[in-house]
């Protein structure tokens, strides 16, 4: 009999966030176990492969939604600015993130936030030495959030900025102001998906969801200098927009 069966399912529920979140904490931890494939995984990204081949890797080892064009050229942008801490909103199954951390050798910091970051535990433990990944599960959009990111940074400014969370008008537009304070004078903010989806221009659902980005990215447009990463201005959503914090 599985041992939790001898619990009532009432005390069951009362217990069960606790036990996930000391579960996820030693998952996380340097100490717990990992598979061989993770160290392989470690060993190839740390032996410094082209931006493409890591994009690669992002894809198979993570997942990762992305446009090549768009991202290899963020990635080109942020080489010049040499990021030495990176937060990154919506982190999803973390592809992005290992992007930042491998692809980027000035970076010494990458906080990575949403409501769960998946692939947390392989994401930290491929991180280079020297080198810390911090994975922030919850709700971005909440100051209690957004003093966790501040701790995590300790006392650091942000130099780049990448939002890629909840994707409506509201959910981006909170998530900016919210972050981008953080960001020094001369960093970068990305945004992905500044291009309406094909639902959106032409009423014809294709399972592509680029929400509402592109309402608050004309905005933005407005207010700061940015630059936009587009393949095709008539894709089907992606995109991704640039804002040069002067």
């Amino acid at each position: 009999m599985n041992p939790k069966h001898l619990l009532p399912m009432p005390l069951r529920d009362v217990l069960r966030p606790t036990y996930q979140k000391a579960l996820r904490a030693w998952q996380e931890s340097r100490l717990s176990p990992k598979p061989q494939s993770w160290r392989e995984g470690r060993a190839k990204a740390w032996s410094s492969p082209s931006a493409e081949a890591l994009l690669e890797q992002a894809g198979t080892d993570f997942g990762i939604t992305q446009v090549p064009f768009e991202i290899l050229g963020l990635l080109d942008k942020l080489r010049a600015l040499q990021p030495k801490t990176v937060v990154e909103v919506g982190t999803h199954k973390g592809g992005n993130s290992f992007l930042f951390c491998h692809a980027l050798a000035s970076t010494e910091r990458v906080v990575g936030v949403d409501l769960c970051v998946q692939n947390a535990a392989r994401l930290i433990h491929y991180a280079r030495p020297g080198q810390r990944y911090f994975a922030l599960h919850g709700d971005s959009q909440t100051q209690a959030m957004k003093a966790r990111v501040a701790q995590r940074l300790a006392g650091r400014s942000v130099d780049f900025l990448f939002i890629d969370g909840d994707h409506s008008y509201a959910g981006v537009k909170a998530d900016f102001e919210l972050y981008a304070p953080l960001v020094r004078r001369g960093g970068i903010i990305a945004l992905h998906d500044i291009v309406a989806d094909h639902r959106t221009r032409y009423g014809r659902d294709t399972g592509c969801y680029a929400g509402e980005v592109y309402r608050y990215w004309a905005e933005l447009k407005s207010r700061y200098r940015t630059d936009e990463l587009v393949r095709d201005p008539e894709q089907d959503g992606f995109g991704i927009g640039v804002v040069y914090v002067d």
